[in-house]
């Protein structure tokens, strides 16, 4: 007879079947660009601060001199330090304490109860969390309002609102940024609400919202930005702010001051994309920095647009991403520089109107440790004081630094 066993156990169950949760999130179809990252991820990050020294090219104390001639004076290269905290992201799964009780002397049924709700925060947080926020500008702006069509923020009557396309104020309103049930903050010129995502209409345009705000709330209206709850300003340095369409600053270092610290950017605007803009900008990566990118990613229906063009030549192929010596599995489409091959991948979060090219040797994830289940005093499963109910969260800090921002390059506005 199985004999009674205690919380702990359960505690010592979730942590047999799955870890630290590490080895799940590292390597993740769905998240190709956060998969191939924590590849180079550095766990050094202590302290309240990551301070990491910046170098802007080479030393200028240089100079041909006639027999005789004093040598040229000493000048280093300019420095800079990059300084930044650790950004916090968070993931919570919720188990009804019946069930948890029910299982604890089974471990099959344990594993039942449990493992498609790990399942689901693991995915939610590398595709929200991590892969979404690396494409980003830090912000956590996940798109502006262009219109209200409809409702009055009820559930009987939810508000449905049209997402501007333009991405002027906020990236293109993309329908896998805004799963259902995922709770958002509102941003308007009367304060900030919280919503909850109803439904998300089959119009790519098209967002319904049910108000959860327990207060007044002004209906959304044009320029109206959205968010994840708490997100604002908070998630971790993306491609768009390593590589910004106007200087701003980047790990405490103005990029208007030191141009080196700023990705390339080339706007086609709204011309139709063609391997030509991508051989160009691959030859301004190389001429600025003299390495080739190893990696570009897009999204899927920017790569099978380019996929449709090569048809016509039959010159394209596939191959397999490499990242640190390590195969891991993602498929591309084969791009030429000067250093050889490298590859296009996708990602659902990357935006349609972009592509980035990027030497995966100046990026890494600085972390204070591996993302996973916080187990503090040995505990992964607490129970919720007000309900029956057990929580287990999981999460990390970390941020992605850039040694070298002009290794980065950003080809947008353009046509697919």
């Amino acid at each position: 007879m199985a004999q009674p066993r205690s919380v702990g156990m359960e505690n010592a169950l979730f942590k047999e079947f799955y870890g630290s949760g590490a080895d799940q999130s590292l390597v993740n179809a769905k998240t190709p660009l956060a998969s191939i990252l924590m590849k180079n991820k550095s766990v050094e990050f202590v302290g309240k601060q990551f301070v990491q020294p910046v170098r802007f090219g080479s030393a200028v104390g240089l100079g041909y001199r006639a027999s005789g001639q004093n040598l040229p004076a000493p000048k280093s290269a300019p420095r800079e330090q990059a300084v930044f905290p650790a950004k916090r992201a968070y993931a919570t799964a919720e188990y009804e304490r019946e069930a948890i009780v029910a299982s604890r002397n089974d471990r099959g049924a344990f594993a039942r109860v449990t493992v498609d709700e790990v399942e689901a925060v693991l995915e939610g947080f590398n595709l929200h969390m991590v892969e979404r926020a690396l494409f980003g500008d830090e912000s956590g702006k996940l798109g502006a309002v262009a219109s209200l069509d409809s409702g009055a923020g009820t559930s009987a009557s939810p508000w449905v609102v049209t997402m501007s396309v333009a991405g002027v104020l906020a990236p293109k309103y993309k329908k896998k940024f805004f799963p259902r049930g995922a709770k958002m903050d509102l941003y308007t010129a009367a304060g900030v609400y919280q919503l909850t995502v109803e439904v998300v209409g089959f119009d790519a345009t098209t967002l319904s919202l049910v108000l959860v705000s327990t207060g007044s709330a002004a209906a959304p209206a044009a320029a109206d930005i959205l968010y994840w709850e708490g997100n604002r300003n908070a998630e971790c340095v993306g491609l768009k702010k390593i590589a910004p369409i106007s200087a701003g600053t980047l790990y405490g270092i103005s990029q208007a001051s030191n141009p080196e610290f700023k990705g390339i950017v080339s706007d086609l605007a709204a011309a139709t994309l063609a391997y030509g803009d991508i051989n160009d900008i691959v030859s301004s990566l190389e001429d600025e920095l003299g390495v080739s990118p190893n990696l570009a990613i897009c999204s899927h229906n920017t790569k099978a647009a380019l996929k449709s063009q090569a048809e016509d030549h039959k010159r394209y192929n596939v191959l397999e991403v490499k990242s640190s010596d390590t195969k891991i599995g993602f498929k591309g489409i084969e791009l030429m520089g000067d250093d050889g091959p490298f590859p296009l991948i996708s990602s659902q979060m990357c935006d349609d109107d972009e592509i980035y090219f990027l030497n995966t040797k100046y990026m890494q994830l600085v972390m204070r440790q591996d993302f996973g289940w916080f187990d503090d005093d040995g505990t992964i499963l607490l129970r919720d004081p007000n309900k029956d109910l057990y929580n287990a969260r999981y999460g990390g800090y970390f941020e992605l630094f850039c040694s070298k921002p002009n290794s980065v390059a950003r080809l947008r506005n353009f046509a697919v």
